[in-house]
């Protein structure tokens, strides 16, 4: 699987969607320890609800001919997380903190890191922004704010409360079209 600036429009394959979805939740959770119990049905839904929300917002929406990819990853994630393809992640002892941070937001943490990942890779390459790689880091740097708050406090927010995929977008237009 690559994350490259053709994700979005291979992913409208059902299959590819599966197939892409499935390797890079994998991929990401073993980086952190831990095995996801994979749940094909619930990544269906993820598909057909993302899908759908793109036809209707390409439809209606006057402004929007065929959706960006900052709309296409903040409704993309928010149906992984919604639909939820991980049951549950097994582990081999001993637990670390990257391993309790994905027993307690995994699911959060892999939708939204895949659309993070994905966006990056559009505005970076699609868009002819000559960036470092880190240039949208997810992790703080200022003083007195732990490095890992953003992504924490991200995923706590998706696992308690109701985010939309409205907010998603805003979430990742304020990581990628800031000064």
């Amino acid at each position: 699987m690559a994350l490259d600036g053709e994700f979005f429009e291979r992913i409208r394959n059902k299959e590819v969607f599966l197939e892409e979805v499935h390797a890079d939740f994998f991929a990401r959770s073993e980086e952190k320890g831990v095995f996801p119990h994979w749940n094909r049905g619930r990544c269906q839904d993820a598909y057909f609800q993302w899908m759908q929300d793109l036809e209707r917002v390409e439809a209606v929406e006057d402004k929007v001919r065929r959706a960006d990819h900052l709309k296409c990853a903040g409704h993309l994630v928010y149906w992984l997380r919604r639909s939820s393809p991980v049951d549950e992640f097994a582990y081999n002892m001993p637990l670390n903190p990257g391993k309790e941070f994905m027993l307690r937001y995994g699911r959060e943490y892999l939708a939204f890191d895949l659309g993070y990942r994905v966006a990056q890779v559009y505005e970076l390459k699609i868009h002819g922004r000559n960036l470092p790689e880190n240039s949208f880091s997810l992790k703080s740097s200022l003083p007195g704010v732990p490095a890992n708050d953003f992504i924490e406090t991200t995923a706590h927010v998706m696992k308690t409360k109701h985010v939309s995929p409205h907010s998603l977008l805003v979430i990742y237009k304020a990581i990628f079209l800031r000064p």
